[in-house]
């Protein structure tokens, strides 16, 4: 038996049915306007669980915003913002902005503090160059910091707490940096990338034995699959390790000459760091 009205084999009309449905849907509606507070209306909000502490803390003249979370924002993950800095950026070019010093981030209506890590914005590569530095001079980079999961598209903003004078009472906040979310990814890889330089002593051919690159046997055969360059443009691996003093035997694609250099690339995965706040330093995050 169908619950609804129909002609055919097998099709029936239930007016009991039909009715019980409708009654149904009908308290389902009530349900959600009871739920629901008309546009223009006052409304009353309890607050339950929070501290003294924290209540303390707010001024009489504070005004509260009330805002309704998406799926999964109220966690924390890794997020990334694309930044650059405009003409009404007041920072000073001539006090460079570090990775992972620590800045005030506003996205959206939240404020944080994190200590984020710049790199350069790759579009076509998975893996992205460590940045020491803020880049200046209008360039489109990347900042990776801890925070509250956010969605895209969201406007950014970025201060430092800049000292007026000596006295470290008088402080203000500098515009550092404005942009927009990228989103949420903890696999989005950030690699600096370090090199090591040896200088050919003994030279036959194709073969050299190098020095200075390492100081220990162990290292030298901890990093022997590792491939080898030169400043010429030669590319060779490490044959052997000769003696107690990292010394080792190469080999390169075509021969090596003696005023050449060695060097041997490598690269380390960099994570932003949580800001310390405050007296114990402690390191969490705080969301205002």
């Amino acid at each position: 038996i169908v619950m609804k009205k129909g002609c055919g084999v097998g099709v029936s009309s239930n007016k009991d049915g039909d009715a019980a449905m409708n009654d149904s849907e009908d308290e389902e509606d009530e349900a959600i306007a009871r739920a629901c507070v008309p546009s223009g209306a006052y409304v009353t909000i309890t607050l339950q669980g929070v501290p003294s502490q924290s209540y303390a803390r707010l001024s009489p003249d504070t005004i509260l915003t009330a805002v309704s979370l998406l799926p999964h924002e109220n966690k924390v993950s890794v997020i990334h913002m694309g930044l650059s800095q405009s003409v009404k950026c007041e920072n000073d070019p001539e006090v460079p902005i570090k990775s992972k010093d620590v800045l005030t981030f506003r996205c959206g209506w939240r404020t944080w503090q994190g200590r984020p890590v710049f790199s350069q914005n790759n579009l076509n590569s998975d893996k992205h160059k460590f940045e020491r530095y803020m880049p200046t001079g209008g360039a489109f980079f990347a900042c990776t910091v801890f925070g509250p999961v956010t969605y895209a598209p969201c406007p950014v903003l970025v201060f430092r707490e800049a000292v007026e004078s000596e006295s470290l009472d008088s402080k203000r906040r500098e515009f550092l940096a404005h942009g927009t979310m990228l989103g949420a990814d903890a696999d989005r890889i950030v690699l600096k990338r370090i090199i090591l330089t040896g200088y050919p002593t003994r030279v036959h051919k194709r073969h050299a034995t190098v020095k200075y690159m390492f100081y220990n046997p162990d290292d030298v055969r901890w990093f022997m699959p590792a491939g080898l360059t030169t400043k010429h443009g030669l590319q060779g691996n490490i044959l052997q390790s000769v003696g107690v003093h990292g010394v080792m035997k190469c080999l390169f694609n075509a021969p090596i000459k003696q005023h050449d250099t060695v060097c041997l690339s490598l690269y380390k995965r960099i994570y932003p760091k949580l800001a310390p706040t405050g007296d114990e330093e402690e390191q969490h995050l705080v969301v205002l």
